[in-house]
């Protein structure tokens, strides 16, 4: 079994680990094929660049055996930031041949509020 899917939170982990390098291929085995409508590299337009992304808060309802709902916080700093940045999202999950993969978003990610990033000037 693969280990960056042994769980739903792993899962996750390794798909916004994907998105937040550009890992178009890494972020696509996370989903289920033919999955429409999920993040890709570049859509994330609201997360600046940043080193770390961290998933906290998770709360799931299984719904069915191998089929869950997940609710969750993502957490960031962008490059130069001070403070760190989250949001809510969540995602419908699905165990497929021994490991967990995202069928589908669920609803709307809340968008974190723009903070500006102090940055040294020149004078």
């Amino acid at each position: 079994m693969d280990a960056r899917f042994s769980s739903p939170s792993a899962t996750l982990a390794t798909y916004w680990s994907a998105l937040r390098d550009g890992d178009a291929v890494t972020a696509g085995e996370c989903v289920i094929e033919g999955t429409e409508g999920q993040p890709f590299p570049g859509m994330l337009w609201f997360m600046p660049p940043t080193r770390e992304v961290r998933l906290q808060g998770f709360h799931s309802l299984p719904v069915t055996a191998g089929r869950l709902y997940v609710s969750y916080e993502v957490r960031f700093r962008p490059l130069g930031a001070i403070e760190e940045q989250s949001f809510q999202t969540g995602h419908e999950l699905v165990r497929l041949h021994g490991g967990w993969r995202i069928a589908r978003g669920l609803g709307t990610a809340s968008l974190p509020q723009w903070r500006s990033i102090p940055r040294a000037v020149d004078i």
